[in-house]
């Protein structure tokens, strides 16, 4: 039985894109309505018996109508040939609010094999729907969407409880789930978790907030790799990996995998694969099969950060040209960032460097970072000064943050205002 396993597509981000004016589209979307095309291919020619997809199909959960189309056009060739598809709802497609639909609840209604979760979720025989039912055989489906925590707390039960203990209780009830499900589930049958989620240990791309993650529930890998489960399939954290490899290759598990994201998001994800993972499980009918699978990576667009320090140079726009020409550029986003001396402010000839990534897809930034002691000096905030001083100051030192400057400031001073009420 062969499976495509992806996940967090996250149409919608457009930063470092540009109008295109043959299609009158941003080009970031068309990046990754590129990637997602060549994803769709691949499932149709290896004739796979189910395209799961893990979570995250948007930036946010209320997509714009051209984000949405572009959606619902790739996935026409797998209804055309057949192919169901499994969506498992992850947190970028969950609505806020309590009661409103996911943004991707629409598909569930459409005509074709199309399964939408939005609950936890089993299917296998004497469930409701049944197994998945594929070309190669039925397949046992447990479904683990992202956890929302209004939900919960529209239950009585669980109103007035704090963080840390909604927490436990979506942990208590996730495991629990997956070790009843796992334990009636068919022997027989192929089993397959889905889950969109934070696992233990998990390495970061540098997209995901670390911040943030450490307040959402986490599971280990045991939790998930219940006996009798042939694959894991994660979405949510954006760099493919294996949470079980080592077990897997000796034969005592299954492979707990985050496909990875099908496209760079920033800077940070420069040097990570984007791809999704092909699945290929024995469904002979005994227990103990063995599943391989292999990651394929997507025509993502390539990020290059170009860093030089030029404080020393004789000619410091001739050495950041020098820099640049280490790199290729050609087709791909670039950002450079340049040190100079503190006598050497106006010393690099920017329109030179632009004209030396002329075959760049975008030029996001030309940057001069100030030397510590310049940057000390121009940064300094003093005992009396108020926080909203203090902050403008900062950001009016700092360009790329210029467009943000409001919104920073509305944020320090709300957590100001926090940290005073507490006190």
């Amino acid at each position: 039985m062969k499976l495509l396993h992806c996940a967090d597509v996250h149409f919608g981000y457009e930063t470092h894109g540009r109008l295109d004016p043959s299609t009158g589209l941003n080009t970031r979307l068309l990046d990754f309505r590129r990637s997602f095309d060549a994803m769709v291919g691949r499932a149709v020619a290896e004739d796979v018996d189910l395209f799961l997809f893990a979570g995250d199909a948007y930036r946010t959960a209320d997509p714009t109508p051209t984000q949405q189309r572009q959606l619902a056009e790739a996935l026409v060739p797998l209804a055309e040939a057949g192919i169901p598809i499994a969506m498992v709802v992850g947190n970028h497609d969950h609505p806020v609010s309590f009661g409103k639909a996911s943004s991707v609840d629409i598909f569930g209604v459409l005509a074709g094999r199309v399964d939408v979760f939005t609950v936890p979720t089993f299917r296998a025989e004497g469930q409701p729907g049944g197994p998945i039912q594929t070309k190669s055989g039925p397949l046992q489906f447990i479904a683990l969407p992202w956890p929302i925590r209004s939900k919960i707390l529209a239950k009585e039960q669980y109103r007035g409880k704090s963080p840390h203990e909604i927490r436990s209780v979506i942990e208590d009830y996730y495991t629990a789930f997956v070790a009843r499900c796992a334990a009636e589930a068919d022997p027989s049958v192929p089993l397959v978790v889905s889950a969109h989620l934070t696992v233990q240990g998990s390495e970061l791309s540098g997209s995901e907030r670390a911040s943030l993650i450490a307040h959402e529930p986490t599971f280990t890998v045991g939790q998930l790799a219940q006996p009798g489960v042939d694959y894991v399939a994660l979405g949510h954290i954006h760099r493919y990996q294996d949470r079980n490899r080592e077990a897997w290759e000796r034969g005592e598990g299954p492979p707990v995998v985050y496909s990875s994201s099908i496209e760079r998001i920033s800077f940070k994800e420069h040097d990570a694969e984007k791809g999704f993972v092909l699945v290929d499980i024995d469904a002979a009918g005994e227990p103990g099969r063995r599943t391989d699978y292999a990651f394929v990576a997507t025509p993502a667009r390539r990020f290059v950060p170009i860093a030089a320090d030029v404080s020393e140079a004789a000619d410091p726009t001739a050495a950041v040209l020098a820099e640049i020409a280490r790199h290729d550029v050609a087709d791909a986003v670039v950002r450079v960032r340049y040190k100079t001396g503190e006598n050497q402010a106006g010393a690099v000839d920017e329109t030179a460097i632009r004209k030396a990534l002329a075959e760049a897809d975008t030029v996001a930034a030309i940057e001069r970072e100030a030397p510590d002691v310049e940057r000390r000096r121009r940064t300094t905030v003093h005992t009396d000064t108020s926080l909203k001083d203090a902050v403008e100051r900062y950001v009016d030192q700092h360009e790329t943050l210029a467009k943000l400057k409001d919104e920073l400031v509305e944020a320090a001073l709300a957590i100001e205002h926090e940290i005073e009420a507490e006190g």
